[in-house]
């Protein structure tokens, strides 16, 4: 009867390590995992944009080797750059042995000795980074076992920092949407008409952003941009804003004030800050004739072209105390007609073909 051989310690260390990382799955859990399965001084998570490469978790003796979170290197100066590129192999257990890796100027400059990278991948497989591990002097021990453990905690890691990034998504949402509510919440109290608009718009608006094409995200930021498009009015007067006639030119002046008023109210709050140019432009024309800026065709934001002719088509057919609205079909003859002129044609079409199949 033969005896089972014992199983090696690094190995029962490794699986009592993947262990702990299964339970309780971390970006910090699955890198200190990392350099200790492997036994190196030093692991560390990328990302990398087109350029760079950027250390965004560091675990082990970083200031041996002369980095740390935020470190920044030329891309076709590092190691995970030519492994991705199949120029270097993934695992490299003595690096003076390699002859492009040797040769590199980050060998003597960090004293690399022995080092192994594998990619994260995100959401769809797209790399979002890489996990590396890293040593003085060289790791003659280092197998093809040990690049599979990598592999194993580069997935964790994918996951986690999806579900960071999700988490973070949330909370800007979240306190991105509260931001609104208290906004609308004062133009209400100004006007009830102003907000009642506003929310109608958006309806109008994000259908008309996904007939354009807009994902999700832009399509979000479009329905943003209709919600609070109005949110100037907040420094226009009451004896202006609740006129019940026809304004006259110099109240039209004060008026007109409102989008530049809502793109600095915007601008203070930071999660919504990056409305403000959409929100400064809602009035501005495609011929360039519009306020406060006279911009022109494609340099007007593409939120404020889908807000300025949903805004105006809903303000058309809504009754206001000095005229009676307009109906359905002389309002999409008005958009129609003003294309090209007050409207961004595409615009203006997508609206159109919108309406047409409601």
């Amino acid at each position: 009867m033969s005896v089972p051989s014992p199983t090696p310690p690094q190995a029962a260390a490794g699986l009592e390590r993947l262990g702990d990382v299964a339970q309780t799955p971390s970006v910090g859990s699955a890198l200190a995992a990392a350099r200790e399965l492997l036994g190196m001084a030093l692991s560390y998570v990328t990302e990398h944009s087109a350029t760079e490469q950027v250390l965004l978790h560091v675990d082990g003796d970083a200031e041996s080797f002369g980095v740390g979170v935020g470190s920044r290197f030329p891309l076709d100066q590092t190691y995970c750059q030519r492994i991705l590129d199949g120029a270097l192999p993934p695992l490299i257990p003595d690096v003076a042995a390699e002859p492009i890796a040797a040769a590199m100027p980050v060998t003597a400059a960090a004293g690399v000795g022995a080092y192994v990278s594998v990619p994260i991948r995100g959401a769809g497989g797209v790399l979002a980074g890489t996990l590396c591990c890293a040593s003085h002097h060289a790791e003659p021990d280092l197998a093809e076992r040990d690049l599979q453990f990598l592999h194993v905690l580069a997935r964790v890691i994918g996951d986690q920092m999806e579900a960071d990034r999700a988490s973070r998504e949330r909370q800007r949402l979240q306190t991105e949407n509260a931001g609104v509510r208290a906004l609308l919440a004062a133009v209400e109290a100004r006007d009830s008409y102003t907000a009642a608009h506003s929310r109608s718009v958006v309806d109008l608006a994000g259908d008309v952003a996904r007939e354009l094409g807009c994902d999700d995200r832009e399509a979000h930021e479009v329905e943003l941009v209709a919600l609070l498009h109005d949110i100037g009015k907040l420094r226009i007067p009451d004896a202006i804003l609740r006129q019940p006639g026809p304004l006259s030119d110099a109240e039209w002046d004060v008026m007109r004030t409102h989008s530049a008023a809502g793109a600095a109210i915007v601008a203070q709050i930071p999660e919504l800050a990056g409305l403000t140019a959409a929100i400064r432009a809602e009035h501005e024309r495609w011929d360039g004739t519009g306020y406060p800026d006279g911009l022109a065709g494609d340099a007007i934001p593409l939120a404020s072209r889908v807000t300025l002719v949903c805004d105006a088509y809903h303000a058309m057919t809504s009754d206001r105390p000095y005229r009676a609205a307009l109906g359905e079909e002389a309002a999409r003859a008005e958009v129609a007609a003003g294309a090209g002129t007050q409207f961004c044609p595409t615009a203006a079409a997508a609206l159109l073909a919108v309406l047409s199949r409601r």
